[in-house]
């Protein structure tokens, strides 16, 4: 009689066990720095982001001949002509009438801006026809932070913006 010989081949459940507590004691270890990383992304997106629409706002006002503001809210802001097109108050800080809307941007999730550390009137910046903000005597700063820090876009009073 012949003798059979068992095939070894795959793996047992123990083997199949070790593997997948390792595997998941390594993703335990790799997720908070790579959650960590991610709110750390999107809070420097957001200041890039925020510092590239006020230099759009600059270049707006220049083209327009025009005021443009910048409102801010805690979760995001507006951009817009404030020139009383179309039935509007011009210079009245406001978006009505046919005014022109230039930008609405929402912050990533988890980013805000600190208005309670805003000097800004009604917490908004306007921008005259030679593109240089208004009502600036000293650098402004635009705080934005989320649970991992704080980003600020500083804005001086020749409109040069920079990330802190």
């Amino acid at each position: 009689m012949r003798s059979k010989k068992q095939n070894s081949c795959g793996f047992t459940i123990l083997e199949l066990a070790v593997a997948i507590a390792i595997a998941a004691i390594m993703a335990g270890f790799a997720v908070p720095s790579i959650v960590n990383w991610q709110h750390k992304s999107r809070l420097q997106g957001a200041a890039v982001n925020l510092a590239g629409d006020l230099e759009m706002a600059k270049m707006r006002a220049i083209r327009e001949n025009s005021t443009v503001v910048v409102q801010f809210a805690a979760e995001n802001y507006t951009i817009f002509v404030d020139n009383g097109a179309a039935g509007g108050t011009a210079g009245d800080w406001v978006r009505n009438g046919g005014e022109a809307l230039v930008q609405y941007r929402w912050l990533p999730a988890g980013v805000t801006v600190i208005l309670s550390d805003l000097t800004l009137a009604d917490d908004r910046l306007r921008f005259n026809a030679k593109g240089q903000p208004m009502d600036v005597m000293s650098p402004e700063i635009i705080p934005l932070q989320n649970r991992v820090g704080r980003k600020n876009v500083m804005l001086t009073r020749l409109g040069t913006v920079r990330i802190q």
